[in-house]
């Protein structure tokens, strides 16, 4: 009876509070948006130059984010990463941070998983936007892990060299649109992704079988 409480309150009950969250975040939110769905979307395999990729960007500067210029493979201890690709003023963005946060903060997300928020537009989102959106602590939509802000011309990094490649950051990383979740692993390989616009827990599962 103990191993039985034990097991469900380590495991079934954080997964059924994160179904619970995803069922409350869409109660009496439905829009045209809700519609919009493209899971486990087709990704582009880089150019011969960029069989590895990764990202080595300016943060928002907060502790979380460990430093001003975070190298997202050099952080991963050779294990892989999910990127959270976003946007200030997109709803589905919002939506799939807070569920990410607290199917990470209830355990549904083991803690030790490489998590990293990648903002999309820098042409026409300032920082202080991204920051207020992200990285305040007191916005519903605040991000627990670290958050990247790469410029809009800025270029990916090959990652068996390490160092910067000719291909723009966007190019390589399949031109996401917001929200794009995937996942880079310790080669620089992105192995999975998906673009569902509104968050659900089967996406999440795929997440934790891909990452683990």
């Amino acid at each position: 009876m103990l191993y039985d409480h034990y097991y469900f309150s380590r495991t079934v009950y954080p997964r059924l509070a994160c179904l619970f969250i995803s069922i409350f975040i869409f109660s009496g939110c439905v829009s045209n948006e809700s519609d919009y769905i493209s899971t486990d979307s087709t990704i582009n395999v880089p150019e011969d130059e960029l069989q590895g990729i990764n990202i080595v960007a300016p943060t928002l500067g907060r502790d979380v984010d460990k430093s001003s210029t975070f190298d997202i493979l050099n952080e991963s201890g050779n294990n892989s990463t999910l990127l959270i690709w976003v946007s200030t003023q997109c709803r589905g963005c919002h939506l799939w941070t807070e569920m990410i946060r607290e199917c990470f903060e209830n355990g549904t997300i083991p803690q030790e998983t490489n998590m990293v928020t990648v903002h999309r537009y820098p042409s026409f989102e300032n920082f202080e936007d991204v920051n207020q959106t992200y990285g305040n602590i007191s916005s519903q939509f605040y991000s627990p892990w670290p958050v990247i802000t790469p410029q809009n011309d800025a270029v990916a990094w090959n990652a068996d060299s390490q160092t910067p490649s000719n291909t723009t950051i966007i190019s390589a990383f399949n031109t996401p649109s917001t929200p794009t979740l995937q996942i880079l692993n310790s080669g620089g390989e992105i192995i999975w992704q998906s673009k569902t616009y509104n968050p659900n827990f089967e996406v999440i599962e795929k997440i934790l079988v891909e990452i683990a």
